[in-house]
């Protein structure tokens, strides 16, 4: 294992087969866990160019560097861009926002009651997609890893429709975050050495609108501290269409658009509630969790309820 501190743009890209690391709060547990190998490590949060949080050109700019505590305290977004502060207060503990990265928690891994054991626990079980083996212990006829994606940030940029911007052989992509969510979680499904070679620069969100509103709802077992059992984020008033994005039901977040159309419209907020549930019944997966079941998970549904006060 191996590490390098670089302060520039230029040297990272020209590093060979790395893992980039931002906080580092991510990956440390899974290599002390041994559930990844990963062996060349680059350190990003020297680099200034991923150290900026503005708005320009009619977009928010958010660097890849800036840590979860720093999105959570300014006053920029907690005025504009309400959801995506309350996403980053929401994460873990303090400590760990003080450290974490959000390009580090947009890229995290997906997790599962297997994956996410240590090395002798996992050692009776056949090695799952994620560890280099050909099934997945949570639906054990699945092709595919069926691991979940937890992030709270994700769910809050997407829900204002946020784009990425990435290195990827030396090439400056900018593309939907939701894209790339989706594609890095094909990646993280398989075996660390085939994860995506990428490097997340920044983020861009539209500038919000006069009028417009948005927050962020989190159900955990321990608040904060604790991954989410899952997450709404809605963007509403304004000019725009409302948009409601969830997260930790699926190996990304869904976007919710046949209730963000009925928010628009004159529904009743019981009348949304039956439309949240019934187009998450179709796009959440029926996986358990630690401690809960499926049928448990779906009661939580209800929960967007909390968001509705913002139509008003």
């Amino acid at each position: 294992m191996s590490g390098q501190v670089l302060e520039s743009l230029h040297d990272v890209v020209s590093a060979e087969h790395p893992t980039y690391i931002g906080g580092g709060t991510d990956i440390m547990p899974l290599l002390k866990n041994e559930v990844r190998d990963d062996k060349d490590f680059v350190f990003l949060k020297k680099i200034p160019e991923l150290h900026v949080l503005e708005e320009k050109d009619g977009e928010l700019i958010i660097g890849a560097a800036m840590t979860l505590t720093e999105l959570a305290e300014s006053a920029l977004l907690n005025s504009r861009y309400a959801a995506i502060a309350q996403a980053a207060s929401l994460t873990a503990s303090p400590q760990i926002r003080n450290i974490a990265t959000v390009g580090g928690n947009i890229m995290q891994d997906r997790r599962c009651i297997y994956f996410n054991q240590p090395h002798l626990w996992r050692s009776g079980l056949p090695y799952c997609f994620k560890t280099g083996g050909s099934i997945c212990h949570q639906i054990p006829n699945s092709p595919v890893c069926r691991a979940i994606y937890y992030s709270d940030v994700a769910t809050a940029l997407i829900a204002y429709e946020a784009e990425v911007e990435y290195i990827e052989d030396g090439e400056t992509h900018r593309t939907d975050l939701k894209s790339l969510i989706e594609r890095h979680s094909v990646a993280n499904g398989l075996a660390c050495h085939e994860h995506l070679p990428i490097l997340v620069t920044r983020f861009f969100v539209p500038a919000a609108e006069e009028g417009e509103r948005s927050g962020f709802y989190k159900y955990a077992m321990r608040t904060t501290i604790d991954f989410p059992i899952i997450n709404f984020a809605l963007r509403c008033g304004g000019n725009r269409p409302a948009r409601l994005a969830a997260g930790a039901l699926a190996p990304h977040p869904v976007v919710m658009a046949e209730t963000a159309a009925k928010i628009d419209s004159d529904a009743t907020d019981d009348e949304v509630i039956a439309q949240a549930e019934d187009e998450l019944r179709k796009l959440a997966m029926p996986i358990k969790e630690a401690c809960m079941t499926p049928a448990v998970k779906r009661s939580l549904y209800r929960h967007v309820a909390m968001l509705l006060n913002l139509r008003k």
